[in-house]
């Protein structure tokens, strides 16, 4: 650490203080050089992992994130890091001071469509900041309120030097297509971002694609609606009569399969009354509203909308969202297949809309905002904004179903307590693990991508930018950083892991090992390229083979 930053820090602790200044820009000065990036929310953790493991020399990494004023989301949108290259990153990067920003407002769309058209648009600039700009939020963390009335002061228009995906970018670019990403609307502006293209198909060649690790995805629910399907599946004998309602483990999670899955998502079963079960103790047609059912499962009875009928709430996701084409593709072949049938278009954002709506779709920008709306939905809150539907009760308490990564809602325990109100489920039998991944059982997976230009005669730094998003991206496909930041759910550890397609050899256990999280199967075409649209199979030369995990 620097004289001057390892004497501030002593006067802070002389002071009283919690807060420790490693590198500001208040403190040491402007950057040498700045990384602008854009993308989803899929692997921020690992990201984070990345700059504070190998890009940034110990001791001097600061944090920067926004607070979100609709929701107070902190660092939802976008997230700079300031810090000293470390050595790692060898000649023209060791030494420096320099910045990396991740915007993920947007999602993925943004970390393709602006990149390959090299579109400015709103990145988070703190080179010129000052101490009195930001609140501390940590040890060398800090955030800041951002809204209209101050972007002008946080944010810059930048064309991105890189993308980052949780998918392969030529996903998304399907015009025409519920995958085409589409702008959000800017900060400083109001309005939508200028200059938006809707006719880019593919990533040009001038760009690199370089593949970094794969992300679970998953199905979550809301819990009164987990504990009610717990019930159902019970008395249907599909879970084991010993499960007790509200548990975690993995013997306890109920599931769908793909095709009810799809259809839901495809907006084909609007209402609760349409879904029914057997009950093998009477061989007699249930719903999941009787009220034995709702009594066992000791929850009430959900909102029902003007017509008298009980919606089903879809959780989709914004178009050009990572997240949103993984389960698409997974679940309705969409847009892969001729035919194939497109998820169900978002319910307008009213009440009156909504009291008749069937089902309530919704299409969160993020995965903070998909987990606020399940609780939303769970609760008859409108915290998110997206659940404005009230019932004459003064209620607005939702059944629903919605996508998300894997990873998030860490703090459930076994026995069903803690965390938020919204559970996963399994699909097709299997909890959204990594060994269900690793053994072919699980479907809903893809690898990531970052994008960036291979050339750029108008950066003199180029050389220099493009060596640390290659060591970044590469980070980002190791096992090593997987296994540091994956996520122990009580039904098993999950989030992103490596593949043997890797060209650095990386070898898979058999039997699987968590902390060695790497896959044998990928997307990987004919081609030689990730397509999110082709069925993942083994590589054969993964040196460890396939090993059969059964549930």
């Amino acid at each position: 650490m620097k004289q001057s930053t390892t004497l501030a820090f002593a006067i802070s602790l002389l002071l009283g203080s919690q807060v420790s200044y490693a590198l500001t820009p208040w403190q040491d000065g402007a950057p040498e050089i700045i990384i602008y990036t854009s993308g989803g929310a899929a692997q921020d953790k690992a990201y984070g992992e990345v700059v504070k493991k190998t890009l940034s020399s110990s001791g001097t990494l600061d944090i920067f994130d926004d607070v979100n004023p609709k929701n107070s989301n902190v660092g939802s949108r976008w997230t700079s890091y300031y810090f000293i290259g470390s050595d790692k990153l060898g000649a023209g990067l060791a030494g420096k001071k320099i910045i990396l920003e991740k915007r993920i407002a947007g999602a993925a769309g943004y970390g393709v469509l602006p990149v390959v058209t090299q579109v400015a648009i709103e990145h988070l600039n703190i080179a010129s900041s000052k101490a009195s700009d930001w609140t501390a939020n940590g040890t060398n963390q800090w955030k800041a309120e951002i809204s209209s009335t101050n972007g002008s002061k946080y944010l810059t228009k930048k064309v991105s030097d890189a993308g980052f995906l949780g998918i392969d970018p030529n996903a998304l670019l399907k015009p025409g297509t519920e995958n085409y990403p589409v702008p959000v609307n800017e900060v400083i502006t109001g309005k939508p971002e200028s200059k938006w293209m809707t006719n880019i198909k593919s990533v040009p060649s001038q760009f690199n694609v370089i593949p970094t690790g794969g992300l679970v995805y998953g199905v979550g629910v809301t819990q009164d609606l987990y504990q009610v399907l717990q019930v159902a599946q019970k008395r249907a004998g599909i879970l084991p009569s010993t499960v007790k309602v509200g548990g975690y483990s993995e013997s306890d999670l109920p599931t769908l399969n793909r095709n009810v899955l799809g259809s839901f998502f495809a907006g084909k079963i609007g209402n609760w009354e349409q879904f029914t079960f057997v009950d093998q103790a009477t061989g007699k047609t249930k719903s999941l509203l009787d009220e034995d059912v709702l009594t066992e499962a000791g929850v009430a009875k959900p909102s029902k909308n003007a017509d008298k009928l009980t919606p089903v709430g879809v959780g989709r996701r914004n178009n050009g969202a990572a997240i949103g084409g993984v389960a698409y593709a997974k679940l309705l072949n969409y847009p892969g297949s001729a035919n194939s049938i497109p998820p169900a278009q978002p319910t307008a954002n009213k009440a009156t809309d909504e009291s008749v709506a069937l089902p309530i779709v919704k299409s969160p920008t993020g995965t903070s905002d998909t987990g606020n709306l399940l609780k939303d939905w769970q609760a008859g809150t409108n915290v998110s904004g997206y659940n404005n539907v009230v019932d004459g009760a003064g209620n607005a308490r939702i059944w629903g179903l919605a996508f998300n990564s894997a990873d998030r809602n860490n703090s459930v325990k076994a026995d069903g307590t803690g965390g938020d109100a919204w559970r996963y489920i399994k699909v097709d039998g299997y909890a959204p693990t990594l060994t269900n991944v690793a053994a072919g059982n699980y479907p809903l997976w893809a690898e990531g991508t970052f994008i960036y230009l291979k050339k750029n005669a108008k950066d003199g730094l180029w050389e220099s930018k493009t060596k640390l998003l290659k060591t970044l991206a590469d980070d980002l496909g190791s096992p090593t950083v997987a296994n540091s930041v994956n996520t122990t759910q009580p039904w098993g550890k999950t989030g992103i892991f490596a593949t043997t397609a890797d060209p650095r050899g990386f070898v898979n256990d058999v039997p699987f090992q968590d902390a060695n999280p790497v896959v044998p199967f990928s997307h990987i075409g004919s081609d030689g390229i990730v397509h999110l649209e082709v069925a993942p199979v083994a590589d054969s030369n993964a040196k460890g083979g396939l090993a059969l995990q059964l549930k």
